[in-house]
């Protein structure tokens, strides 16, 4: 990588980086702090979500205090993520084309996080329904988005973090198609399908922290 390509690369990533540990930490926090307190209030069950698969994330937040800190958490972190889709989209080594998508997928992206977290302990069907679209999306965006950036990013050069978040990604990926073939194949796969939600929610949050790894590499070596 040339010195002018980092320079290009590091003009915003001081506060991409900071973005990127935000996104890393905070939702992972919320989330699991949500899942305590709702266990605390006996709304779910006390266990170990990740492996037993005894409670969904939206179950954490729909009653009690756990209602009120879900959003209180969430609602605010919609904000980072959309500044950190923004501020990634303005890098110059994208392609109009990649600066577009990322801005309108991290876009809509938050916009699902937004719906899911206010519907999230509504009732109704439409309610239902528009958790369900707004999770999937929230998800799936989010993967693309990262996805997109780190296809962009490795032309420039690989480093050890880049090279992590891309095998990251690949994880998340197979992870995902195991879960639309158990669905198929398993009656009972609903027994399992929460720990796979758990478990995919807490990836992504790595990759943001592989991000601001990466970030920081890039203002150490422009330093150098």
């Amino acid at each position: 990588m040339t010195q002018s390509d980092i320079g290009t690369l590091t003009t915003p990533s001081r506060t991409v980086a900071t973005l990127a540990l935000l996104l890393a930490l905070l939702p992972v926090l919320a989330i699991n702090s949500n899942y305590l307190i709702a266990a605390s209030e006996g709304l779910v069950p006390w266990c170990i979500p990740y492996l037993d698969s005894c409670t969904s994330i939206s179950a954490t937040g729909r009653d009690g205090f756990a209602f009120y800190f879900f959003k209180a958490t969430m609602l605010p972190l919609a904000a980072c993520y959309w500044l950190y889709w923004s501020r990634c989209s303005q890098l110059s080594l994208l392609t109009s084309r990649q600066q577009r998508l990322i801005r309108v997928l991290g876009a809509v992206s938050v916009c699902a996080l937004v719906v899911y977290v206010c519907a999230l302990g509504a009732i109704g069907d439409i309610f239902q329904l528009s958790r369900r679209i707004g999770i999937i999306l929230y998800f799936t965006l989010t993967y693309l988005c990262q996805l997109l950036l780190v296809k962009a990013l490795i032309r420039t050069g690989r480093n050890y973090f880049l090279s992590a978040q891309q095998g990251l990604l690949g994880v998340i990926l197979l992870i995902g198609l195991l879960t639309l073939i158990l669905d198929v194949v398993m009656n009972d796969y609903d027994a399992i399908e929460d720990a796979f939600e758990w478990n995919i929610a807490l990836l992504l949050h790595a990759n943001f922290l592989l991000a601001h790894f990466y970030w920081r590499s890039l203002q150490c070596e422009l330093r150098g």
